[in-house]
């Protein structure tokens, strides 16, 4: 969605707002991209983004700020406000127009941290500048974030390392990135629903199984798609540079955890809940099952980005 600005209103170069940045470790910048840097703000900037995001917040403007300047954890009761430059408002500043910005965002829902672009200013000539969001993944993002204790992260090295990695890696023009593109096409699709809906576990889910499955034979009892999904990862687990996070089961083995996993896809398909169902203790939330689903289905896809010939034989065995 693209609303037009007058120049007096808009910053002085092109940028696009990275909601979810707390703090960047050991640097002031950070290069995402050949010509995209990651940095704070600068005063112009955060009066252009308030003015934004009171535009879209689902809750008072007032209130929405708050989340950006406001010293956390929140406990309840008055807010405690930052000094200015503790702010939590981050940019990546960019030249070009928003297709390099666009493409940057495909590798940043691929990463581990996942950063959170809201929307992005550009001057498309004569400084008048124009705001390009997603209104419906903006919204529901800004929605959420109030209630996610986790929202914010920390940027380092390592992380932006892996950022640039996907970045380069994206812009392969073979067949296999056609189709992955699609994919990344996908993830973000998803995000334009709610947080709570039980269409993105079902979401994430269908990627996944479209990643490493095929239909199973009906002569084959040991071929179920819940068993391929199982030992596949299970050989991919110890591919990945970081392996798939368990520990929130309790102990589980990833065989137990999967296994439940499917139990509750099969009830989320059929219209049922997650909830007073015993069987599904192992998994501790719904919260905890999206972001298992989420991270796995990420992980697949960026070694699909390493390794396509092993994905496509993995799929077919």
């Amino acid at each position: 969605m693209a609303n037009s600005l007058s120049s007096t209103e808009s910053p002085t170069e092109n940028y696009a707002f990275v909601m979810n940045v707390g703090h960047l470790t050991g640097a002031d910048t950070f290069d995402l991209a050949p010509g995209h840097v990651l940095r704070r703000a600068t005063a112009d900037e955060v009066a252009f983004i308030k003015q934004t995001i009171g535009r879209y917040a689902p809750i008072p403007h007032n209130q929405s700020q708050h989340l950006w300047e406001r010293r956390l954890p929140y406990p309840g009761g008055w807010l405690e406000i930052l000094p200015q430059e503790d702010w939590r408002y981050f940019v990546v500043s960019f030249t070009g127009t928003n297709t390099t910005i666009a493409e940057l965002i495909g590798a940043l829902d691929l990463s581990s941290l996942e950063l959170e672009v809201g929307f992005t200013a550009v001057d498309f000539g004569g400084h008048n500048y124009t705001v390009i969001s997603i209104p419906d993944r903006l919204f529901h993002t800004l929605n959420h974030a109030g209630q996610n204790k986790s929202f914010f992260v920390e940027v380092c090295a390592e992380d932006v390392a892996e950022i640039r990695r996907i970045h380069a890696q994206l812009q392969s023009r073979d067949s296999d990135n056609r189709n992955i593109q699609n994919l990344v096409l996908q993830l973000g699709q998803l995000k334009g629903l709610p947080f709570t809906s039980p269409l993105r576990f079902l979401g994430y889910f269908a990627i996944l199984e479209s990643l490493l499955t095929h239909t199973p034979k009906k002569s084959d009892p040991y071929e179920s798609i819940t068993r391929q999904i199982t030992v596949k990862l299970a050989l991919l687990d110890h591919r990945f540079p970081r392996g798939i996070e368990y520990a929130p089961f309790g102990g589980a083995s990833p065989k137990t955890v999967w296994s439940k996993m499917y139990d509750y896809r099969s009830r989320v398909a059929h219209g049922d809940g997650f909830e007073l169902v015993e069987t599904l203790k192992v998994l501790k939330s719904p919260d905890d099952a999206l972001k298992l689903v989420r991270e796995t289905v990420k992980a697949v896809i960026r070694q699909l980005l390493s390794e396509p010939q092993l994905l496509r034989d993995l799929r077919d065995c």
